[in-house]
């Protein structure tokens, strides 16, 4: 089965989900930190609805190659998650570092400066990024990390988007 996203070229959904769960099984065993980044482009459905479809699968295509190539190391994972959603597996990694990563990942996103005039929030593509790490333990799941992340990227569209924060 493909492990590729056939437009953005990054890993796929399914080789997220399958990776996710061996480094929640590795981590359980070592007892370190696994960090997570729930990435959304802000106001996508807007953006789509300027420029077209095919520029917002141009809009993805640009963004999942910049973000995929700041994590590093090799067992860093950059995913689509799904539509405008993209996923960072941080292996051995706390939640300063996950910060770190996920501010160098906006900040590249506003680098490209790829203009979008029905966001409101800038004049270009922004992001807003949702951060969790903890050390597994037999009474929690890949579903509690994924939550909190998921929770602090709600808080960061709550809190005005184009922001990363860390779920406490």
């Amino acid at each position: 089965l493909a492990n590729l996203d056939g437009l953005t070229q990054i890993p796929n959904r399914r080789r997220f989900d399958d990776y996710f769960a061996e480094e929640w099984r590795r981590h359980l065993r070592e007892q370190e930190p696994l960090a997570l980044i729930l990435i959304d482009i802000d106001y996508f459905k807007r953006y789509n609805d300027c420029y077209g479809h095919q520029g917002g699968d141009d809009c993805l295509i640009r963004v999942a190659k910049a973000i995929a190539k700041i994590p590093q190391r090799p067992a860093d994972l950059v995913a689509r998650y799904g539509g405008e959603e993209f996923v960072a597996i941080l292996p051995n990694t706390s939640t300063e570092g996950a910060l770190t990563v996920a501010e160098s990942m906006r900040k590249a996103i506003a680098t490209l400066a790829i203009p979008h005039a029905n966001s409101e929030v800038s004049q270009c593509v922004t992001l807003s990024l949702g951060i969790a790490s903890l050390i597994p333990t037999p009474d929690k799941s890949t579903e509690d990390l994924l939550a909190n992340a998921d929770r602090a990227l709600y808080a960061a569209k709550h809190e005005g988007r184009d922001r990363a924060i860390v779920y406490l």
